[in-house]
């Protein structure tokens, strides 16, 4: 089932966005940007305009937060999940065994807030082990401005008066913590951010460092849940969408938009920290390699490269885990990672193989020229 949300915004902008759809950028792009997963996902994603209201559907990248206090989206949750549960009864079943306390496996999961205080408070159950490569949370912890505990994060939660804390937003939070314990904030000026979803991590950290330029690069499609999310989120920002390319400048804009097509846009030398949080893992081996090339050529020297996703996913057709495709696994050891570069943190997410039973890797990189 297609999750949905809900955005009214200024006519002016609107009347952008619908230009970025009916644009070439928004239509333009080259077979290999597109895993058998991604066209899947990109096909199913509808976009509804009328006045200054849009309304966006979408599955895979769709992690927009709840509304907070809107009686109307609290309606339309209970509405959809009566329906999912008339089309899919059996999906009760597992909810059931959870709360009479019924598990499936001997491994039990935990949600997202319980594993983020367990892994801020060295419990055992995180493995807490040092090594170089791997996070001291409790020292962490302890450094000001590292949120340590689920209790912060909700003081401090940078759109609380807006939307309810999810679980994305708290991985959001985790992978923030770890960048601001290694890297000096003060000086990141620009962010590239490669398939950030709907944009939970770009909004906190322009809402943490404050004078910065978020470049946004993803697929045409998904591109427009951060935009219209950013839109909405930050109305005073100044804003360039695809489309508009010709005004690209870093100096001119708090978050600029480009497809995977205009790459070529970003200057050399010009990003101080690059980011990639669950999509490497999703895309073609080619499209890997550009973006590698990218992070290499467009960060500066002693500039920072951030990044989590899975060991190891195999690439399946959408429907069945079964169904494998022609492309090879995708594996974070084997990514085309340059040696010249300094490995600061490489460790198993200790956040999410609480939560999922799939593991995935943490690695920070500082750029070396």
């Amino acid at each position: 089932m297609l999750e949905c949300c809900e955005y009214y915004l200024p006519v002016d902008f609107v009347k952008r966005f619908r230009k970025y759809l009916s644009s070439n950028e928004f239509k333009d792009i080259s077979t290999y940007s597109k895993s058998e997963y991604w066209e899947h996902q990109s096909d199913i994603i509808d976009i509804q305009i009328s006045d200054n209201k849009i309304t966006m559907r979408g599955k895979s990248g769709f992690y927009f937060p709840q509304k907070k206090n809107v009686k109307k989206d609290i309606k339309k949750y209970v509405n959809n999940r009566i329906t999912k549960l008339i089309k899919e009864p059996f999906s009760l079943i597992p909810f059931i065994k959870r709360k009479i306390g019924i598990q499936d496996s001997a491994i039990g999961r935990l949600d997202f807030y319980s594993a983020f205080d367990k892994v801020m408070n060295h419990d055992l159950i995180t493995d807490p082990t040092f090594s170089v490569n791997r996070v001291n949370y409790k020292k962490l912890g302890g450094i000001p401005g590292v949120i340590a505990s689920i209790d912060d994060m909700e003081k401090e939660f940078f759109a609380k008066d807006k939307y309810e804390m999810g679980p994305y937003i708290v991985k959001a939070y985790y992978y923030y913590c770890i960048m601001y314990g290694y890297i000096d904030f003060t000086q990141i000026k620009s962010i590239l951010e490669i398939g950030g979803g709907n944009g939970n991590l770009s909004s906190l950290l322009y809402s943490s460092i404050g004078n910065c330029t978020i470049v946004s690069v993803d697929l045409p499609e998904t591109l427009c849940f951060s935009i219209v999310f950013v839109a909405d989120m930050f109305p005073d920002a100044k804003i360039l969408l695809p489309n508009e390319e010709k005004l690209y400048d870093l100096d001119h804009y708090d978050f600029v938009f480009l497809t995977t097509e205009q790459t070529h846009l970003v200057k050399d030398n010009s990003i101080d920290l690059a980011i990639n949080i669950d999509s490497f893992q999703e895309m073609t081996h080619k499209q890997i390699e550009i973006y590698f090339q990218l992070i290499q050529r467009c960060c500066s020297n002693n500039s920072y490269f951030f990044t989590s996703n899975r060991v190891e996913k195999i690439p399946c057709r959408p429907g069945s885990y079964q169904n494998e495709t022609t492309e090879s696994p995708n594996r974070f050891s084997d990514y085309p990672w340059n040696p010249a570069n300094d490995t600061l943190i490489y460790e198993i997410n200790k956040l999410v193989r609480l939560v999922q039973l799939d593991n995935t890797y943490i690695r920070l990189e500082q750029i070396k020229k």
